[in-house]
């Protein structure tokens, strides 16, 4: 397993930590944290891929 697929699957288990925090404390919409949140997953995963 490469290097950048590996720190792409931290930073999806982060980012699923971020959207929790978000919608518990701050009570943000389910749908208003995939909107912060996805953009940086499929970006990271298609770098991971393409560079590894």
């Amino acid at each position: 397993m490469s290097v950048l697929l590996f720190i792409a699957a931290i930073v999806t288990v982060m980012e699923v930590f971020v959207a929790v925090y978000l919608i518990k404390k701050h009570k943000m919409k389910i749908l208003q944290s995939l909107y912060t949140s996805l953009p940086v997953i499929v970006i990271v995963w298609i770098a991971a891929i393409m560079y590894s």
